[in-house]
């Protein structure tokens, strides 16, 4: 497996739903915005933001520096906290705005030069193509995630290994595991991605919240 540094898991999900050939996502979901704001608050569990018990936010810490999403977020969850009832993460993932939704990361990418962005016409109507500068990087992080989901050792010691398992869940909830894992050589993957989907808080109330 060829080694790929962990970006933010908003960033990774919509780099994982490229399609290099026509500049569009293939996201099976209809819900991205959905599974994006659970990348979010997965993003936040993995830093110490916020503790989750069972499906229950259940304490916050400053964040420091963060993308201003990130930052929203969690002050207003921390404002809600702040009353006798701890807000649900099902409650939570409705407190994300839609807009700008993924638009925002996927922007951040653009400007940081993982995309480029060709203007066209589609029957007189103008359209954007985002086009991947580094096709491979799909390959590379869904083989990082098999890697750490097919260790004996859950990945126990692999820097990224807990953050492979929120977006293990994320790409199950997002419909997206038949296509990074095809065949019958990616089925002890989808199965895991589907087990993490149900047992991982945030993955869970993604798609509690689609259902």
């Amino acid at each position: 497996m060829t080694s790929v540094d962990a970006r933010p898991l908003p960033e990774e999900l919509l780099l994982l739903c490229a399609d290099p050939a026509r500049g569009r996502f293939l996201n099976p979901s209809p819900h991205l915005n959905q599974v994006i704001a659970g990348a979010v608050l997965a993003e936040l569990l993995l830093a110490g933001a916020i503790t989750v018990e069972k499906q229950r936010i259940t304490g916050y810490q400053p964040l420091g520096a963060a993308d201003e999403i990130a930052a929203g977020v969690l002050a207003r969850l921390e404002a809600k906290g702040k009353s006798r009832f701890r807000p649900w993460l099902v409650d939570a993932l409705r407190r994300i705005p839609e807009r700008p939704g993924y638009r925002f990361h996927l922007d951040r990418l653009v400007a940081q030069g993982y995309y480029t962005v060709e203007e066209e016409r589609f029957l007189g109507l103008p359209r954007r193509r985002y086009l991947p500068t580094r096709p491979d990087l799909t390959r590379q992080i869904a083989e990082r995630v098999a890697a750490t989901l097919l260790a004996g050792d859950r990945g126990a010691g692999r820097p990224t290994a807990e953050r492979d398992r929120q977006l293990a869940g994320l790409i199950s909830v997002a419909g997206l595991e038949r296509r990074l894992y095809p065949g019958r050589d990616g089925a002890p993957v989808r199965r895991a991605t589907g087990r993490l989907a149900r047992e991982l808080p945030v993955p869970r109330a993604v798609r509690d919240v689609i259902d």
